[in-house]
């Protein structure tokens, strides 16, 4: 019985209308739907099945039924990809919160994906036992699966995955878990954390039996993973003041951090690229274009406050870049050269924007011997 009333209920969905759906529902089918945080509606997409602010990739994805490696720390995965370039790409992985499903960030995966970088989904093994401290290794395997990708004969993304480029983020406890990722991996390169929420099972520093010692200190967030922390005005789950403020607040100030609370919105305005009128995808897009790509002029337009914020905070120091300084370390060295050398064998979308030394829109043996100039010089 419960069955038939289960697939009425996703029969009801299928031959929905767009506008139909509710926020959660419309978020299923990004293929089809999209969210206008203008309207609070669901609307159908274009005639040609992409939304017209997606980014100028082409993309397309795969799963566990077409291949892809599979996991035992969760239960399902999607992986976003652009197309139509043999590019090394920088990659994010991305979890849910509790009680939602691996589907609910494929619109943030699409995005990504739109904007030409490789994004994953996973889910979530146990939805009453997995807590963040799983989630997060959940992120961490994710990241190893990707690089198995890029090895794997017949992937969609082999050899295109760049294996020192990954970020995480994730919504709800997924956004809290993809903090606590960076305490155990420092090699990520940036976080998205969205409406987030974040509590550690702790004996040696969370002394309340009643939480079955589970408790937040600053400890929990000693990282040195640049991260964005987006949050909602109207959010009740996870208020601002008692969850992000305080991410926030705890993570080290010699660690680059932004918080950036939207106007109104509730919960579930993290899952939705285009909230604030876009103000949302287009801070989190700044922040990987400047932390995984080394896009310097991406940090000045970061430190401007979108017009949807009710509350934005930032430590976030910008300095004028260095012609010739590739690798952002203020010196121009041969260091710089390995970089450029690094691009001209392996080309990457990723890593292109300081790169064309002489600006004649090509990046080849002519910059570097420029390169070689500007050091003996």
């Amino acid at each position: 019985m419960n069955y038939i009333v289960y697939l009425i209920i996703i029969l009801n969905i299928i031959q929905s209308e767009c506008i139909d759906l509710d926020f959660e529902n419309c978020l299923l089918w990004p293929t089809y739907c999209t969210w206008n945080d203008s309207t609070n509606q669901c609307e159908d997409t274009n005639e040609n099945g992409t939304d017209p602010s997606y980014g100028p990739y082409q993309f397309s994805s795969y799963n566990e039924s077409n291949g892809l490696i599979s996991s035992e720390s969760y239960l399902s995965s999607t992986v976003f990809y652009p197309i139509n370039n043999d590019s090394l790409l920088a990659s994010i992985v991305i979890v849910p919160g509790a009680f939602s499903s691996e589907t609910t960030m494929h619109s943030w995966a699409s995005y990504y994906a739109s904007y030409g970088y490789i994004a994953m989904t996973i889910g979530i093994n146990d939805f009453f036992n997995d807590d963040c401290n799983d989630l997060a290794n959940s992120l961490l395997d994710g990241i190893e699966v990707l690089k198995q990708e890029n090895n794997r004969l017949g992937s969609p993304i082999l050899n295109r995955v760049d294996i020192n480029n990954f970020a995480t983020s994730g919504w709800s406890i997924g956004g809290g878990a993809a903090q606590y990722a960076a305490t155990l991996d420092s090699s990520l390169k940036a976080i998205i954390a969205l409406n987030p929420g974040l509590a550690i099972q702790d004996y040696q520093n969370c002394t309340d039996p009643n939480y079955e010692y589970y408790c937040l200190v600053p400890e929990h967030l000693n990282h040195s993973t640049p991260v964005l922390i987006i949050s909602s005005e109207g959010d009740i789950e996870n208020p601002t003041d008692i969850d992000a403020a305080i991410h926030y607040s705890y993570t080290p100030n010699s660690t680059d951090k932004m918080l950036f609370e939207l106007a109104n919105g509730n919960h579930t305005t993290g899952l939705n690229p285009y909230a604030g009128l876009e103000d949302l995808g287009n801070t989190v897009l700044k922040w990987l274009d400047y932390h995984l790509l080394n896009n310097i002029s991406s940090c000045n337009l970061l430190l401007n406050q979108p017009n949807s914020a009710v509350q934005f905070y930032t430590n976030l120091e910008c300095y004028e870049s260095i012609l010739g300084d590739l690798n952002n370390d203020y010196i121009v060295n041969v260091l710089d050269i390995i970089v450029i050398v690094n691009y001209i064998l392996a080309p990457s979308i990723n890593q292109t924007s300081d790169l064309d030394i002489n600006n004649d829109n090509e990046i080849n043996v002519i910059d570097v011997l420029e390169l070689i100039n500007i050091i003996l010089n």
